[in-house]
């Protein structure tokens, strides 16, 4: 096998990690694209008072922003599920690494980006590929869990007595880093499809029926 390959066995519970992981991941990113855009309060206040006001009725401007965050509040709690489903994931995804893989993915994108300069020129392609999944993997992880504990302080803010000049920050932050999932989930397909053109091939496969066993 190809020492830059990731084809190996994918145990069933690793698999239904992966897909539970994906598939909370892509909720959030979807609940926060509605909130930005077709469920955004100040746009959805700003055309509930246009219609009352056209129909010859008329709606303060704090009641109006009212109706439109109570029209996505439903929305947003799916947020908040899906937020504390991927902190459970990464606890356990944490706890499989510790116990039963014992591996670090930092320590995986930091041996293969260190062994760049010694590889052959005929294997350099595969072998930066190969570093900039790992790396990847190890941004995910990190910016994941910083994801899941600003989402955290955020949702406890008031528990924790923390007032908005601390959760703003926090807040803005937690937004951007939105960007990070975004990029990574294109990153991830476009990178599956290269390792499926070049020498990995049925890695989407694997992680369906788990592939062979060494």
């Amino acid at each position: 096998m190809n020492s830059y390959s990731f084809k190996k066995y994918q145990p069933a519970g690793l698999r239904l990690w992966h897909w539970l992981n994906a598939l909370a991941i892509l909720g959030l990113l979807g609940t926060a694209f509605l909130r930005k855009t077709f469920l955004s309060w100040r746009g959805n206040a700003a055309l509930i008072e246009q219609k009352i006001q056209a129909a010859g009725g008329s709606i303060t401007p704090e009641l109006a922003k009212d109706i439109a965050v109570g029209i996505r509040t439903p929305m947003w709690d799916w947020h908040y599920v899906l937020g504390f489903t991927l902190g459970g994931l990464l606890v356990v995804r944490i706890l499989v690494g510790i116990f039963s893989v014992k591996s670090c993915p930092a320590a995986h994108a930091v041996k293969a980006t260190w062994n760049l300069s010694k590889v052959p020129a005929a294997e350099k392609a595969n072998a930066v590929h190969y570093a900039l999944v790992r790396t990847g993997y190890a941004l995910f992880y990190l910016i994941t869990a910083f994801m899941v504990v600003s989402g955290l302080v955020m949702y406890f803010k008031d528990s924790l007595g923390l007032d908005k000049a601390v959760i703003n920050p926090i807040k803005e932050v937690h937004e951007l880093s939105m960007w990070f999932f975004v990029v990574f989930v294109v990153g991830h397909l476009v990178g599956v499809v290269i390792a499926e053109l070049r020498h990995d091939q049925g890695l989407v496969s694997d992680m369906i029926h788990g592939g062979k066993k060494e």
